[in-house]
């Protein structure tokens, strides 16, 4: 069978084309950008493994040097954003590896700068009562922004 050169020709410009259009194969899928949770019922108000530091209050005069995202001093290595998207009608303390970031309202969203690389996310919900509700511990490859959504 003979195949006119210019049939030929476009055969081969057709493959060629879609061979450089294909995405390239990887031997790692790419890592997730997004993480859900349940909350899950705790027991008291004893000590919890999943925060190393509590909650710091306020103080007078005192100074928080700016992050590099807000004009403070450069640092090597860089930053990344973990999304703390809130879809329950609870106050949620959230900690990043294992200090506190945020405390999201019902149905917000918070933002907090974490380091790229492995990020232990975790939040807690208080009652009057004493008992609580817990969300993670939850670990997530962060690099850019990563959206953890807090489901009840």
């Amino acid at each position: 069978m003979r195949v006119k050169p210019t049939l030929l020709a476009l055969l081969v410009a057709c493959s060629t084309a879609a061979l450089l259009a294909a995405p390239p194969a990887h031997a790692q899928q790419p890592q997730a950008n997004a993480a859900e949770t349940k909350s899950a019922k705790g027991r008291g108000a004893g000590a919890d493994e999943n925060i190393k530091m509590q909650r710091a209050p306020n103080k007078p005069g005192a100074e928080t040097p700016a992050p590099t995202s807000k004009g403070g001093d450069k640092s090597r290595g860089s930053t990344s954003i973990v999304h703390v998207d809130n879809h329950t009608n609870l106050y949620i303390d959230a900690y990043m590896d294992g200090s506190y970031c945020a405390t999201v309202g019902p149905w917000g969203d918070v933002w907090c700068n974490v380091g790229t690389g492995n990020t232990r996310m975790y939040g807690r919900a208080e009652f009057t009562d004493g008992s609580s509700l817990s969300w993670g511990p939850n670990i997530g490859y962060v690099d850019g922004t990563y959206t953890w959504r807090l489901w009840p």
